[in-house]
């Protein structure tokens, strides 16, 4: 764990969109994790916490199983993607508990769910989620469920909840992330300009406290993208937003950067929660590690976690090498 802890380096992100400027800083803790359920290989993505009680629950991509893994005993519907889920009681060191147990309104098992966003809303537990099932109808736009127990899940609606309609994207919606302003909900999303070649972000918004399906949704960014690439280190994409509030000023952490492209974390900022601007000069707000570290490669996918007593975390994905696996870890998030 030292070693891991040593190999980062904690960032300091210039805030000046507030009324006096703020430093944001990412301070390391001595985590990482990987699931090795489908190979000797430990692997996870795309994380998103939260807490139940007096434990925590982290949600995560987890890859396609190893064929010889268990030879003879891993069932062909179960070689997709699909969203592992890890328990903690400290944020810190975690155990794998299971595969999310997601069904339709039916009661019918689904799999495929991945970039899992899960969020506790008024005492209820919800999960926003696009399919990595190839064939699946409607797998790349974003689905809704709910939960008690945080592990058994039910689909409120047997398709997908929001698919873009606009002038300037195609009907993609990925990497979903939600927040309450007000009296809405807020959805952010990635998506694809009109070309497919640059991944780019929108904004959604339904009444807070509704069932929040197909119905419910308001597309925000009308006239354009919510945030598109526009400097060096965010290459051909921007995706993976996630976001918190404090002291009046919305932060949104994001990836710049394709996964298995140097993908890293920026920092944007907002007095409204609907309005973002990239800290100067681009952005950027934590960087991959150094050479040789665990991370050496790629720091991506941001995944924001406040907890009980005020204290938010900034979980992410990162891997040595581009042609290595991810594995996770943690940040504290500390504004000075």
């Amino acid at each position: 764990m030292n070693k891991i802890f040593l190999s980062l380096t904690a960032a300091i992100c210039l805030v000046a969109c507030a009324h006096k400027p703020m430093r944001v800083v990412l301070e390391p803790l001595p985590m990482q994790y990987g699931d090795t359920s489908r190979s000797p290989v430990p692997f996870a993505k795309d994380p998103t916490v939260i807490r139940l009680g007096n434990e925590y629950l982290m949600y995560y991509s987890v890859s396609a199983f190893v064929p010889d893994i268990n030879p003879g005993k891993t069932p062909p519907i179960l070689s997709g993607w699909h969203t592992g889920v890890a328990r903690s009681t400290d944020l810190v060191n975690w155990t794998r508990l299971c595969d999310l147990d997601l069904k339709d309104t039916q009661g019918n098992k689904v799999l495929g769910a991945v970039a899992p966003c899960v969020k506790v809303l008024d005492g209820e537990i919800h999960l926003f989620y696009q399919m990595g099932w190839e064939g699946t109808e409607g797998m790349s736009n974003i689905w809704h469920a709910v939960s008690k127990d945080g592990i058994i899940f039910v689909n409120t609606c047997d398709r997908p909840v929001f698919i873009p309609d606009t002038n300037w994207s195609i009907k993609r919606s990925i990497d979903a992330e939600v927040y309450p302003l007000g009296d809405k909900l807020i959805l952010l999303f990635a998506t694809r300009d009109t070309s497919a070649t640059y991944q780019i972000m929108g904004m959604a918004e339904a009444p807070y406290g509704s069932d929040y399906g197909p119905d419910k949704w308001k597309l925000v960014s009308v006239d354009g993208p919510l945030l598109k690439p526009e400097y060096p280190w965010e290459m051909s994409c921007v995706e993976a937003p996630t976001v918190v509030e404090h002291k009046g000023i919305w932060y949104m952490f994001y990836a710049g950067a394709y996964n298995h492209e140097h993908q890293q974390i920026g920092l944007a900022v907002s007095r409204d929660g609907r309005q973002f601007t990239r800290i100067p000069p681009d952005g950027l707000c934590f960087t991959s590690g150094s050479e040789g570290s665990w991370n050496a490669a790629e720091s991506g996918h941001p995944g924001v976690f406040r907890d009980d007593d005020g204290q938010i975390y900034l979980f992410f994905q990162g891997k040595a090498a581009l042609d290595e696996t991810y594995n996770l870890s943690v940040c504290k998030v500390l504004f000075k």
